[in-house]
């Protein structure tokens, strides 16, 4: 069972995109830090991931292992693996210098890439909202 808090319209209107703790109906982002009007607010996003490239322990040691019989086996070194981290910051604003902060986390590109698409959808609610008004 799903509680929604109820808008200030006095209905509970189902979520269409959640960010983390950023929700978004039709008309309203509901936050910890309060819900606003969904035209009145602004939405950003920051990307504060890194990408690392290590090699892989599993090649150190078949490197060593194998290396006094075979000088081939040093081509394990080359192996290397990519690793992402950190988050996304996305920071909703509105027009009284109210602002929240929702700082979620990504541990690889497809996780990155949905965050973003997530941002995008809540900004096209709100440029429609806006244009509605």
């Amino acid at each position: 069972m799903s509680i929604q808090p109820s808008t200030p319209g006095g209905s509970a209107e189902p979520f269409l995109v959640s960010i983390g703790n950023i929700h978004a109906t039709e008309r309203h982002v509901v936050t910890p830090a309060g819900a606003w009007p969904i035209a009145d607010v602004n939405i950003a996003s920051v990307d504060q991931t890194s990408m690392s490239t290590r090699t892989p322990t599993w090649a150190v040691v078949l490197a060593i292992a194998l290396v006094w019989f075979f000088l081939l086996s040093l081509l394990f070194l080359l192996a290397k693996e990519s690793r992402l981290q950190g988050y996304i910051a996305v920071t909703v604003t509105t027009p009284r210098g109210q602002s929240y902060v929702e700082q979620v986390p990504v541990a690889n590109g497809k996780a990155r890439y949905e965050v973003f698409n997530r941002v995008s959808y809540l900004q096209n609610l709100i440029g429609r909202e806006r244009a509605r008004l």
